[in-house]
């Protein structure tokens, strides 16, 4: 679980998503560009290559919009050996949505990047249970602010342990 215990309490908070990786923003031309935002922090930080970025588009043109795996979220991912350099996560938020698909719009998109086929699986299944309740998702879109989604999360995740 997302927070079970304080050594598990700051897994996905503070080694995951962070509060640099966290960003709100009204609206994006499209669902590349929401890609390219959503992962600049990680690029930033050397957590992640360009090539990355590139290769989840590229899945995305390939196979559809698959990464969009609850109403109003998509979680885009690539292989790690297409330019991951260390497990992250980061997380954009929109005031409008995107659309990845005709019915699909999406205004939080989750990037993670895995260095390997394991390791991440557990901060996804956390999330995922976070993000499985449509009030809770509307609740982080409706958040002005990086520490209001870290807050909201926190407490989802807290919750689903009770």
């Amino acid at each position: 679980m997302l927070y079970s215990n304080e050594r598990r309490n700051d897994k996905l908070h503070t080694e995951l998503l962070q509060s640099e990786t966290i960003q709100i923003t009204n609206e994006v031309a499209n669902w590349q560009d929401a890609i390219r935002i959503a992962a600049s922090p990680l690029l930033q930080q050397n957590k992640i290559e360009k090539r990355y970025i590139q290769a989840m588009i590229d899945s995305i043109e390939q196979h559809g919009p698959y990464v969009v795996l609850t109403p109003k979220v998509a979680i885009p991912h690539a292989r790690p050996s297409d330019g991951v350099n260390e497990l992250s996560m980061s997380l954009l938020v929109l005031q409008k949505p995107v659309y990845f698909g005709p019915d699909k719009p999406v205004y939080v998109i989750i990037i993670l990047a895995a260095t390997d086929h394991s390791t991440h699986l557990q901060a996804l299944v956390d999330l995922t249970q976070v993000l499985q309740e449509p009030s809770q998702i509307d609740n982080i879109i409706g958040c002005k602010r990086a520490k209001c989604v870290m807050d909201k999360i926190k407490q989802y995740a807290t919750k689903e342990q009770l």
